[in-house]
């Protein structure tokens, strides 16, 4: 049967932590190796964590220290701890948050979708939130998109986007690249995890819109898809301040001068999506 490492960085996750070892642990298909970072954490992540590993020992932890400083984004300590030698022993790799719970078939089912999907680069499952009133719903996302909460990817498709970025905006140019190299990406709505990070205050929204307009100008989205969809934003909570924000992340790139992620190849091929999006025709996108 294929395997997978997986890789989780937390930090702060006492409460949250013993629910995603505890799936992991009740998988169908179990791990061949699980790394987690502790990202400095001040609470008992810690303790957590080096329970867990003394109990499963393909369970392998690393502790950061408290005071290093923290990236935007979070992702930039993934690929210190992935490295080639590492990930190359495995059929596929699971990117993870550390507050999530999912059933005990969750993996077994996304490898089953690159079975029969052969050109499959990146799969995602569907990520459940709590409304404002406590229900779990689906979080809303077109079909291509893989939240960054769940990915697997095929070692080839790893390989062929040359690991993962360390900024914001990574889980967006994950799939860029993997467009780009013939792979398709998906999430999968019979595929789901419980994402228990609370949404927050209207706050906390609009700060999440201002790093979502820093992503976009980091992985060349286009201004003028950035306005469409900052109008779009304009008419969901938090009303016209939601839209706001995400431009104005958007255009703090320009106005700072600010250096982008990608490639001039990258960047024409991000806008050559979004014109046919805004135009109706067929993209990668669709």
């Amino acid at each position: 049967m294929a395997s997978y490492v997986a890789i989780t960085p937390a930090k702060d996750e006492e409460r949250l932590m013993p629910g995603v070892i505890a799936s992991m642990l009740s998988q169908s298909h179990q791990a061949g190796r699980w790394i987690i970072i502790d990202d400095g954490s001040t609470d008992a992540t810690p303790q957590i964590l080096d329970q867990a590993a003394r109990d499963n020992p393909w369970i392998e932890v690393h502790h950061l220290a408290k005071d290093r400083p923290r990236a935007a984004g979070g992702e930039s300590v993934i690929m210190q701890f992935l490295p080639t030698r590492v990930w190359n022993e495995y059929d596929y790799i699971l990117r993870l948050d550390a507050d999530l719970t999912f059933d005990s078939e969750m993996v077994r089912q996304l490898m089953h979708e690159f079975e029969v999907t052969p050109d499959l680069g990146i799969a995602g499952a569907m990520l459940l939130e709590r409304n404002p009133e406590g229900i779990w719903q689906e979080a809303k996302q077109p079909g291509f998109h893989t939240r960054g909460a769940v990915k697997l990817y095929s070692r080839g498709c790893f390989e062929a986007i040359d690991g993962l970025d360390a900024g914001l905006g990574w889980d967006t140019l994950d799939e860029i690249r993997a467009m780009m190299h013939g792979y398709t990406t998906h999430s999968f709505p019979y595929i789901q995890a419980r994402h228990h990070r609370t949404q927050g205050t209207a706050d906390g929204i609009v700060k999440g819109r201002l790093a979502a307009g820093r992503a976009a100008y980091r992985i060349g989205y286009s201004p003028i898809f950035m306005f469409a969809r900052s109008l779009w934003r304009s008419v969901h909570p938090p009303f016209v301040l939601g839209g706001l924000a995400l431009l104005a992340g958007y255009c703090e790139g320009y106005i700072r001068g600010l250096p982008k992620a990608v490639t001039p190849d990258v960047e024409s091929f991000v806008r050559r999506q979004q014109r046919l999006r805004l135009l109706g025709k067929q993209s990668v996108w669709n």
